[in-house]
């Protein structure tokens, strides 16, 4: 019977994760980078269509690509002459709104998930707290709060991180004292010792 539980609850475990992630993922989708970026390309990656044998000698002056560079844009070509050569070349900020479209995504799945695991931690040690599924659902919180963390771990500064973990931490020590306090008292009673 404990190996029928202990696989249940793995799989209850498992599965409440992979319902987390594609439910976030239904409801408010990861940004694309296609749909971000559209037909850009940097202007190193782009074949050049030289056409009549020209020479291409016209390049962003290293001033201007650092700049761009700084501001967390990429130098890309503007505009070409007949003969393919580009001719101007501009700062693009794609991969920059990218990067900003990901990281409040993460944010957002990540109070999701903070929400999502402490609610599921708290109805697994109190309303559903019959085996394997109390023990499953408070792993599958404690894992919903590891998954919200990993999502959004980069864009925490330390202090930030530091909280969460020991936040964390109180209350999984909280869980575990409250846990064995209930055994301890219904080993005392199950001995004659204690209330009934």
């Amino acid at each position: 019977m404990k190996v029928k539980n202990l696989i249940l609850g793995i799989g209850i475990f498992i599965v409440y994760l992979l319902v987390l992630n594609y439910g976030i993922e239904a409801f408010y989708p990861s940004p694309v980078y296609e749909d971000i970026c559209t037909s850009r390309s940097y202007y190193y990656a782009e074949p050049m269509k030289i056409t009549n044998n020209a020479t291409c000698n016209i390049n962003p002056t290293p001033q201007e690509q650092d700049q761009c560079v700084r501001d967390g844009g990429n130098i890309v070509a503007d505009t070409y002459d007949s003969n393919g050569c580009p001719l101007t070349y501009k700062c693009d900020f794609c991969q920059k709104e990218f990067n900003d479209a990901q990281k409040s995504h993460s944010q957002i799945v990540f109070i999701i998930s903070i929400i999502a695991g402490i609610l599921t931690l708290l109805v697994g040690y109190t309303i559903l707290s019959v085996e394997p599924v109390g023990s499953a659902l408070m792993a599958s919180g404690v894992g919903a709060l590891v998954y919200g963390s990993i999502r959004n771990w980069q864009n925490l500064s330390n202090i930030w991180k530091f909280l969460l973990l020991l936040a964390a931490l109180i209350l999984l020590v909280w869980i575990a004292l409250r846990i064995n306090r209930e055994k301890k008292k219904g080993f005392f009673v199950s001995l004659g010792i204690g209330k009934r």
